[in-house]
């Protein structure tokens, strides 16, 4: 049986990688994605994966942006190494559907409290969705 897992991202150019490997991945079962501010802005990399999981046919994993900006700082992206998009270069599609209409961190607690299983988190970005997820819902640890 296929591990579940919420992938919870800063979609630059790793991520991007992270999430298309993940969902090659027999052994990985993707219930959703979350975003969060880093490689470049929020509203940049919930984008970026919207165009991935378009690219890959994948419509069908909910989607939905996280933290704006780190807890305990203002935020620092990383335009010099992944672009003004986060993920310049390769040619990638609009987006071909419209993100969850509530926030990551309630669409991780729903997941959470849906699964019949456990759900492995996989923060491959900062830990500030992870942080309030916690924060909010600490029963869900």
């Amino acid at each position: 049986m296929a591990l579940p897992v919420i992938l919870d991202c800063d979609p630059g150019h790793d991520d991007a990688i992270a999430l298309i490997l993940a969902l090659a991945s027999p052994e990985l079962k993707v219930l959703a994605v979350t975003t969060s501010a880093g490689n470049q802005t929020p509203d940049k990399t919930l984008n970026n994966a919207l165009r991935i999981l378009t690219l890959l046919g994948r419509d069908d994993i909910p989607v939905a942006a996280g933290a704006p900006k780190p807890l305990a700082r203002e935020l620092i992206i990383a335009d010099n190494v992944h672009g003004e998009s986060g993920l310049d270069g390769p040619k990638l599609p609009d987006p071909a559907f419209a993100p969850q209409g509530m926030t990551g961190i309630e669409l991780m607690a729903k997941c959470l409290l849906e699964s019949p299983q456990p759900v492995t988190l996989v923060p491959t970005g900062p830990l500030t969705n992870i942080a309030l997820l916690l924060a909010a819902h600490p029963e869900l640890k």
